[in-house]
């Protein structure tokens, strides 16, 4: 009978909206809450200008280390660039990006609040 009570309070809890659930502790958190999350074109434009200065930057590191790198197969030196830069983006430039576009998207909601 206990674990028909606990099942149900769980049913319960995941329920509820997402900002009930949880209280909203930092900036990034409240800014998805009131926006929302971005469109799949805002995203994808987010995920091309982090990945393009990488990969820019990795070629001319690659460039820069030609001798070394100049042997081994394209493929090879696709992997390595690859396993630097998605991880990079992915992790660190991507979520800050996001953070910054959401906060921009709450700005111009406000400021087409006020001027309505």
């Amino acid at each position: 009978m206990e674990s028909l009570a606990v099942a149900s309070a769980v049913l319960e809890h995941l329920a509820q909206p997402r900002a009930q659930r949880r209280p909203v502790g930092d900036a990034r958190q409240a800014t998805i809450a009131s926006t929302g999350a971005p469109s799949i074109h805002v995203r994808v434009l987010l995920t091309w200008i982090s990945i393009f200065p990488l990969v820019t930057l990795g070629m001319s590191g690659m460039a820069f280390l030609g001798p070394i790198t100049g042997a081994w197969p394209t493929w090879f030196r696709a992997l390595l660039l690859t396993a630097i830069v998605v991880p990079t983006s992915a992790y660190f430039v991507v979520p800050r990006l996001m953070v910054l576009s959401m906060k921009w998207t709450r700005w111009r909601m406000r400021r087409r609040e006020l001027s309505a």
